[in-house]
Order: structure tokens, then sequence, then C-alpha cells
């Protein structure tokens, strides 16, 4: 087959091993051995000169042969998930890679090489055992994106300002607890996830746009960037003194994650359009929401103590809304003044008694997971109403009536006769049927 271009044993997982005369493809662009049993690679791997994509990931192999620095056509490699420890020296060589992917492999450490891909644009160590970036990872001109999540990384070098093509860096999680004043020379750093940048004195990278962090105590934070579009703050303990938001004239996007506080209240976020709030389990109460004067949309999810949405009916620019896991509250306001609202999601709320009158403007119904539901309020009147998904409603007794062009999609309610009880799309069923699903490795990330 000395003219194939692309051999793919994607899940053929019974090969344990690769012949010898692999080499002999010359002509070969990709080779995708993802979730195979092989052991090893080659030396004659390293004939490929023409290879561009190789995706090594959910195999057995533990070390890349020297040989590999001859794929001088390489542009993407996929480690992922391997047992590999240690790259080899002539990993510099790849002098036309693009991507590198070590996410949940072995990798322990990095050689020097490696600050030799000068058109290296991506490299994600994601939840792998590195303890250390070496100083040449300066060296790498053209990254783009660094994500150095769940590693047992402690510092950065101060060679990291070096990379002035950075737009994106990745730290949540790992065990770096001080930023190098280099960070503030990343003159392109556009996103920057951090574990806590509490009583640090930093200069931000002056385009700075993206900020996700953890903070249990938000007044101890720098001033944050004024231009800041996205940021996301997880873990505070203590309430927030407005002005740390307030300044934020040019903030789209908020996401409060995992706060420790029973009220949150919101006031004068002019500008903001988009309101995630996950994972507050001490929160009761959310206020202040009519201040929100263009937010579109809102999502509440996994706040099992949340009773009260104060103001909801107020957002009158609200386009879409999505409550989930909040076990605790026990009925929404009234919608109907909401006339901008296409969407409304509501999962997993057992204590939600029913759903209220809802606005002319609704175009995608969601219910999910609602065992104390046994009744939906009058659809017939929702003439733009396009699609009304229900499942896993235990209690509920029938549909009412919808418009011609409304698209039904029912499953697992068995007092609507729906015969379809599993789905493997359906997130609740997999929950509820694990044993139904096969653990299977994603094929992509």
């Amino acid at each position: 087959m000395v003219g194939l271009t692309c051999l793919s044993l994607v899940d053929c997982y019974r090969l344990r091993k690769l012949p010898n005369s692999l080499g002999k493809l010359k002509l070969l662009l990709e080779l995708n051995l993802f979730n195979t049993r092989i052991r090893e690679l080659l030396d004659s791997i390293g004939d490929l000169k023409r290879l561009e994509k190789m995706n090594l990931g959910y195999t057995r192999i533990k070390k890349l042969p020297n040989s590999i620095g001859g794929l001088e056509s390489l542009l993407d490699l996929d480690l992922q998930w391997t047992e590999i420890t240690t790259l080899p020296a002539s990993i510099g060589y790849l002098q036309r890679l693009r991507r590198l992917f070590m996410v949940y492999s072995k990798i322990q450490e990095l050689h020097d090489s490696i600050g030799d891909l000068k058109r290296l644009e991506v490299m994600n160590l994601r939840f792998t055992q590195i303890r250390e970036l070496p100083h040449s990872i300066g060296g790498l001109e053209s990254l783009l994106y660094l994500n150095l999540q769940y590693t047992e990384i402690t510092e950065l070098p101060p060679s990291i300002g070096y990379l002035k093509r950075l737009k994106r860096l990745r730290m949540y999680g790992s065990k770096i607890r001080v930023l190098p004043k280099a960070i503030g020379m990343l003159e392109n750093l556009e996103g920057l996830t951090y574990h806590d940048c509490s009583g640090i004195d930093i200069t931000w990278p002056p385009h700075l746009w993206e900020l996700d962090i953890f903070c249990d105590d938000p007044q101890s934070l720098p001033r944050l960037p004024l231009g800041l579009h996205y940021l996301e703050l997880n873990g505070v303990k203590s309430p927030i003194e407005q002005p740390l938001l307030v300044e934020l004239r040019c903030l789209r996007e908020l996401t409060l994650s995992r706060w420790e506080l029973k009220e949150i209240e919101f006031k004068q976020l002019e500008n903001l359009h988009r309101l995630d709030v996950d994972s507050c389990n001490s929160l009761v109460k959310i206020s202040g929401l009519s201040s929100l004067g263009k937010l579109e949309r809102l999502s509440i999810f996994s706040c099992s103590r949340l009773i009260k949405i104060q103001d909801l009916e107020e957002i009158k620019s609200l386009e879409k809304l999505s409550i989930g896991e909040c076990s605790s509250i026990e009925r929404l306001p009234d919608l109907l003044k909401l006339h901008k609202l296409r969407s409304l999601s509501v999962m997993d709320c057992k204590s939600l008694q029913g759903l209220p009158d809802l606005p002319n403007s609704l175009e995608y119904l969601f219910i999910a997971n609602w065992s104390s539901i046994n009744r939906l309020p009058d659809l017939s009147k929702l003439y733009k109403l396009r699609s009304l998904y229900v499942c896993h409603c235990e209690s509920l007794q029938d549909l009412p009536d919808l418009s011609s062009a409304c698209h039904l999609d029912v499953h697992a309610c068995p007092n609507l006769g729906e015969s379809r009880d599993v789905l493997e799309s359906c997130w609740w069923c997999r929950k509820s049927n694990p044993r139904l699903f096969s653990r299977r490795p994603p094929k992509y990330g």
C-alpha cells in the first residue's frame, strides 16, 4: 500500500504490534492509533517524512524512539493518556510541529530541546505529572496556547515572558502560587486561568480580557484589568464590595462558581450579557438582578439550598434561562413580563411545584428529571414554540395542546405511554443506567 495517505486503526483494541514495514508508507499523511494496545513504535516510524498527523492517544506506548525526530512534516502529535514519561531529545527536530497534546499522560519532564519548536502554537500538559518547565520554554516564539492545569508545576520560569504571542495561559489546579513579574510582559495575553491572585503584586498584561481565578477573599485581589470581558471567580467565602466589579465597564460575561455565601447581590453591572452561577451550595438568595439591564443569558446550576431568585421577572432583556439541580427552590417568579425570552430549561429541580405562565416569545422549552411536576401550563398560545423536550418526568400525566410547528421529543415519562425508556444521548439515562453504557474514551480532545 505504498500510495496510502491515511491509516486509521482507531479502537482496534486487540492490536498490540505494528509491522516494521510501516516505514515504507512514504506518502502517509495521517497515522491514527487511538485506543489500541500498541506498546511501542519501531524506529522505522522516522521514515515517514510526509506524515502530518499522528495520534497515539490511549495506547500502551511508554517511550518514543529517537527516530521520531525524522518526522520533518509533522504538524499534530497527540500523546494523551499514554504511559510516556519523557520525550526524546530529538523532539526538537520537529520544526513544523504546531500542536502537542499530552493530557493525562505520565510525562514527568520536558527535554530542553522543547524550546527548539519555533512553530509550536498549542501545548496542552493538563493532568500530567510534570514538576518543572525548562528555561528553554521561552524559545517557543509562536506559542498561542499553554495549558498547565492540574500539573505538579510549582513555579513559572522567568523566560515565560518571552512568549510574546501567547494568548491563553491555563494554570488552575496546578501548584503554582506565585506569578513572576514576567507575566506582565505577555503583551498579547488575552486569557488567564490561575488558582489564586490574592495578596500578589502584579502588573496585568495590557490586553487581558478573560480571567478565571480562585480567590476566597476578593478584597485581597489586586485591581482587576479594566478591559475584562469575561471573569470567573471561584471559591469566594467573603462578600464582595461592589467597587471591585463596578469598575469593569466592559464586562460581558460573569461566572460565579463554588461560592460559600448565603446571598449574592448584584449592582450596576450595566453591560453584563451573561451570568452563570454554579455549585454554590450555601446560596439561599440571589438579589439585585433588576440592575442587570442588558442581561441576555442566565444559568443557575447545582445550588442545592437556593430558595429565592429575586427580581428575575424584571430582566426585560433576558433571552435564555437555565435552572438545574436546585433542589430547594419551590416556585419561579412570573415570567410573562420577559417578552424576549426564547429558551427555558428546567432540570432536576425536585421541589419545584410547577411552571408559571410563559411568555409568547418562547421558542424552546426543555424539562428534564423533574419528578414532582404533574402538568405543564397552557402552551397553546405559544405560537413561536419550535421545540418541546421532556424526559424523566415520572409524574407528568399529559401534555397540553401544541402548535403544529412544534417538534416534540419525549422519553422516560411512563404516564405518557412513551416506550423509549433509555437513550444513549440522554445524560440522565446514562447516570441512572451506568451498566448499559460502555465507558469508552473520547475520540477527540
